[in-house]
């Protein structure tokens, strides 16, 4: 037989038994593409790669496929191969088909985290392997007992009882992906609106996380002319609303499903779970996008404190595979989407002597020790609710990226990475404050020079904090601290003029930053999609210049207005932390008589605002965030950032104006005896 004739044998019987036994192989080939193409021969396969081309799938393109099915895949591995965009295309693969790695000619040019992922590949036995000199067969491990599978209609059967059973017994529904969540929550939700009419509501942090939800729900309506998110059938309506006009508009619901709740801030859904009282929450566990193990875990914490009587159910059956698919075992290897959490160092109590050392960690070194490299991607997943496998490449592959790690003896407890920017020409920075340069990258930089009209902040060089991490038995034992002071050190001797960082803003990290010395200087005009949270930038001068303390001004100026205008919809205690920061001015004796009366009823609301905005700030910087309640919530909504009577009412479960005006004359009254 000729070499073509032996390689389409080779790949039929890996297709024969990837069909068998319902599951996708992984195979990584050095062979050309005509061969693998000619060796294939009639079978449809879909190329994927970093051009735009006719029948080729585009690293941008992919998510595209969410949702979707395909046979085999042909996927280039090159300098632009995309770990986020290849996850996320694979799960679009379904079983019997090949997932193939078409491998560049010079593997020592491609990235780090490149030749990585090849290292890895070429030590896993389930992986078949093509070379020029002949193949490798996967060893595959026995077919696994499937009976104790959590399946979609056990997670439907959960959600309908959501509505039928207790209230205030929200149901916490986790998976990873690829297991139908999204669908079961639209074929529940269609199945109750069948039943009598219910008002469903669908949150998500963007319309585009439930097309999938809507698309099953509508199919088993039996109905596609219907205004897009927006379904009504038989008095009941099942309908899309955005999480922040969620609570600000407040509709009824008999049902509230929020679906990728990772991507909602914890205090909106604590907000959401006060509100309505019958909730079922969603959230993907292990994702092409990242992990949401870290939030599920505080939201965990969370449901246990407000809602005791919660339900949880994990959905464990693959939807497109059979159980033990080795394809999706090998990426969680790849690209550390499950790893284990006793990865990370336990609490141990350390001797009188020792001290924590901080380390620099090259990529170079990252490369060369995986266990190191793992340990640190964990504790990032622990910290932030999303860490996904570009993440993972970037700490090997961006060259201007700074590791720093926290050691208590041999033990890894604490991680900080840093990016390098600006440090441009005079002539390329005031190009770029005069919007006809763009700067790949550097989005620190970029934001304050345009932000506050000045080409020096792009002239000097600036830190920028993208991640920290500690482990979660380390926490509160001044790990982060010590990182963050190191690193004002070593920023010193490099001629570093300040640090800064960005981050969607919450109380606790507000409050932890804030601490740490860092002022802030630009909140966000909108939401970020991933983080679903206002984007707070926050600097702490290595070296004081006059931008940064104009920076800090403006903010300080500002902040009131915006609290009144464009932020009046963000959460009142992420208002309220900002304020409480911020320096205020002692009463006037007029302003003190003036909120004496008010206390005491003899003088409204909106006649005392003034002296009521003065008083609030005041009282809030003498208040620790830790001690505050929903009164302290309650008079930010109204005093601080104007909301009408109507929606103060809603948002704090109130009867009426009355109500809410007596609740803050009683605060007053109790802080101004206190």
């Amino acid at each position: 037989m000729s070499a073509t004739s032996l390689l389409s044998l080779f790949l039929s019987q890996l297709i024969e038994t990837a069909q068998a036994r319902s599951h996708r192989q992984l195979v990584v080939s050095e062979r050309s593409v005509t061969d693998i193409l000619v060796a294939l021969g009639e079978a449809p396969v879909r190329r994927v790669a970093s051009q735009d081309a006719p029948d080729v799938i585009s690293w941008r393109q992919t998510k595209q496929w969410l949702g979707q099915e395909c046979g085999h895949l042909l996927v280039d591995v090159d300098g632009a191969f995309n770990s986020e965009a290849f996850c996320a295309i694979s799960g679009c693969c379904r079983a019997g088909s090949l997932l193939i790695l078409q491998v560049a000619a010079d593997v020592a040019t491609l990235p780090l985290s490149v030749r990585r992922m090849l290292r890895l590949l070429q030590n896993t036995d389930s992986v078949a392997w093509i070379s020029h000199q002949g193949w490798r067969a996967p060893t595959l491990p026995p077919l696994s007992d499937v009976s104790h599978l959590v399946s979609q209609q056990d997670a439907i059967n959960g959600l309908i009882k959501v509505v039928t059973g207790h209230r205030r017994r929200p149901l916490l529904l986790t998976a990873d992906r690829g297991r139908g969540k999204s669908a079961a929550m639209g074929i529940a939700a269609a199945q109750l609106a069948l039943q009598a009419p219910r008002q469903i509501v669908v949150t998500s942090p963007t319309p585009a996380n439930v097309t999938t939800l809507f698309a099953h729900a509508k199919q088993q309506l039996g109905t596609t002319d219907v205004n897009g998110l927006d379904v009504g059938v038989e008095g009941s309506r099942i309908r899309f609303v955005a999480p922040d006009a969620l609570l600000r508009e407040c509709p009824d619901a008999d049902l509230l499903l929020v679906d990728e709740a990772a991507a909602i801030p914890l205090p909106m859904l604590s907000q959401i779970l006060r509100q309505y009282s019958r909730v079922a929450i969603a959230s993907t566990e292990h994702g092409y996008e990242g992990t949401g193990r870290a939030f599920t875990l505080r939201l965990r914490a969370l449901l246990e404190e407000e809602q005791p009587q919660w339900r949880s159910l994990t959905l464990t059956e693959p939807m497109r595979w059979a159980e033990g698919d080795p394809v999706e075992t090998c990426l969680n290897q790849l690209f550390l989407l499950n790893v284990a959490h006793d990865v990370i160092p336990p609490k141990v109590e350390p001797s009188a002597d020792s001290v924590l050392q901080f380390k620099t960690l090259s990529a170079e070194h990252l490369f060369h020790h995986e266990q190191e490299l793992v340990t640190l991607f964990s504790l990032l997943m622990t910290a932030h609710y999303q860490t996904s496998p570009n993440d993972l490449a970037l700490l090997l592959d961006d060259d201007s990226l700074h590791i720093v790690v926290a050691r208590q003896g041999e033990l890894t407890i604490g991680v900080v990475v840093v990016a390098e920017e600006g440090g441009f020409s005079t002539p390329l920075s005031e190009a770029v404050i005069a919007g006809t340069r763009r700067i790949r990258g550097h989005l620190l930089a970029q934001s304050l020079a345009t932000h506050l009209g000045y080409a020096t902040v792009l002239e000097n060089k600036l830190w920028r904090i993208q991640r920290i991490a500690v482990a979660p038995e380390w926490r509160r034992h001044g790990v982060a601290s010590g990182l963050l002071t190191h690193l004002q050190q070593q920023a010193a001797k490099e001629n570093i003029a300040c640090i800064g960082t960005s981050f969607g803003a919450t109380k606790d990290l507000i409050h932890f930053w804030q601490k740490q010395g860092f002022d802030p200087v630009k909140l966000g005009m909108k939401r970020d999609q991933a983080s679903g949270c206002y984007s707070l930038q926050l600097i702490r001068p290595v070296e004081t210049m006059t931008w940064m303390k104009e920076a800090v001004t403006l903010f300080q100026q500002s902040l009131p207005l915006l609290l009144m205008s464009a932020h009046q919809n963000l959460e009142p205690d992420i208002a309220a932390t900002l304020v409480a920061f911020m320096p205020a001015c002692p009463l006037t004796n007029a302003e003190t008589r003036q909120v004496q009366g008010y206390a005491a009823g003899g003088v409204g609301t909106e006649a005392a605002i003034g002296s009521l905005q003065a008083w609030t700030r005041w009282t809030f910087q003498s208040t620790s965030p830790v001690e505050w309640d929903w009164r302290e919530a309650l008079l930010t909504s109204k005093v601080l950032q104007g909301l009408c009577w109507q929606t103060v009412c809603a948002r704090f479960n109130l009867s009426g104006k009355k109500a809410a005006e007596k609740a803050l004359r009683d605060y007053v009254a109790f802080r101004l005896d206190n």
